[in-house]
C-alpha cells in the first residue's frame, strides 16, 4: 500500500511538473459577443499551435468582459451542451463545476488546461481552482466552442486559426 501511495504521488508530481513546463502556442482567438454586449475573449493553445480534436494537452482561456455568477456560467454551459445533443452532462457535472468555478468579475479569466491523458484542471486568474479527472469531460467542455455543431461557428473558425 505504501508503494502504491508513493507511486501515485510521484506520478502526480511528474504530471504537474510536465504541465507547468509545457510550452503552449496560440492556435487562435476570438471575442464572444451577444447582441451588442461583449461577453468574453477566448484563446486556444496547444503545444504545436495546431488543434486536433481529442489531442492533449490543450489550454483554453476565457477572459470575461462582464460580471457573471458561477451559476450563470454553469447554466450557459448546460445550454450549449443541450444544443450539441450532449444530454445528461448537466446532471453529471453541475455540482462539480459549481464547486470549482467562482463568481466572475469583469477582467477575470477562467482557464482549462488538460494533461496528456485529457484530465482537466481549471484556473481562475492563473490560480488553480480544481480538477475533473475524467478525460471525456475535457472533450465535452471544449466541444462547446470547437465542435462542428457549435452554436457559434464564426467563433470556432477564429479559435481554430482560420
Amino acid at each position: 500500500m505504501k508503494f502504491l501511495l508513493k507511486a501515485v504521488t510521484f506520478y502526480l508530481l511528474i504530471t504537474s511538473t510536465v504541465l507547468a513546463n509545457t510550452q503552449f502556442n496560440k492556435v487562435g482567438e476570438a471575442r464572444m459577443e451577444y447582441l451588442f454586449w461583449d461577453v468574453y475573449d477566448a484563446v486556444l493553445f496547444t503545444p504545436s499551435g495546431n488543434y486536433s480534436a481529442g489531442a492533449h494537452p490543450v489550454k483554453f482561456k476565457l477572459t470575461y468582459l462582464r460580471d457573471f455568477d458561477a451559476k450563470e456560467i454553469v447554466k450557459a454551459t448546460n445550454e450549449q451542451w443541450q444544443h450539441l445533443g450532449k444530454t445528461g452532462l448537466a446532471d453529471k457535472y453541475d455540482s462539480k463545476l459549481l464547486s470549482i468555478w467562482p463568481d466572475i468579475k469583469k477582467g477575470d479569466s477562467l482557464t482549462l488546461v488538460t494533461n496528456e491523458q485529457g484530465m482537466s484542471t481549471f484556473y481562475h486568474n492563473d490560480e488553480k481552482m480544481g480538477e475533473i479527472d475524467e478525460p471525456q469531460f475535457s472533450s465535452d467542455f471544449l466541444a462547446i466552442w470547437l465542435d462542428e455543431k457549435t452554436s457559434e461557428p464564426k467563433l470556432r473558425k477564429q479559435l481554430l486559426g482560420n
